[in-house]
């Protein structure tokens, strides 16, 4: 009887300890190298590449999102000011994979390619996932000159 108990508690205790593993596993932010780019991940959710130049597009795939996983995907500049946000809906739809590209914008808070240049974070609302952060670099990939323009002397 003294044993089965033992053994009892024994499982139990490595039982718990493998579950506590996998969550502390599933929420810390992994780099992984897919395909020559790595990959910025925090549970289901990632981020192509650490640092990028003014011009690129910013790739955010989710993958296996759980079906009692709810909420919102928000970007901020580093500034602090959300970008773009993208919903989620585990029990609609478990994958997706999203993308954007920072551009100037006659805004007090985006007018400038400098607005840009600096970390930016991603935070999950309404899960318990660690944000992850990109960088913006101050280079422009080839033509994104013409594209992100100061127009800060528009804003009023």
């Amino acid at each position: 009887m003294k044993k089965k108990f033992t053994l009892m508690i024994t499982a139990g205790v490595i039982v718990t300890v493998a579950a506590i593993s996998i969550y502390f596993a599933s929420t810390q932010i992994k780099h992984s190298n897919d395909e020559g780019f790595e990959w910025l991940t925090s549970g289901p959710f990632s981020v192509q590449d650490y640092q990028h130049k003014l011009g690129e597009n910013i790739f955010i795939v989710a993958s296996g999102i759980a079906p009692n996983e709810k909420g919102t995907i928000r970007v901020y500049t580093p500034k602090n000011i959300e970008y773009v946000n993208y919903p989620f809906d585990g029990s609609a739809k478990r994958d997706f994979n999203v993308y954007f590209k920072p551009d100037t914008l006659p805004r007090k808070d985006r007018c400038s390619p400098e607005d840009f240049v600096g970390v930016w974070t991603m935070k999950f609302e309404g899960v318990i996932y660690p944000p992850i952060q990109f960088e913006f670099i101050n280079e422009y990939i080839i033509g994104a000159e013409n594209d992100i323009t100061d127009l800060c002397e528009f804003v009023t």
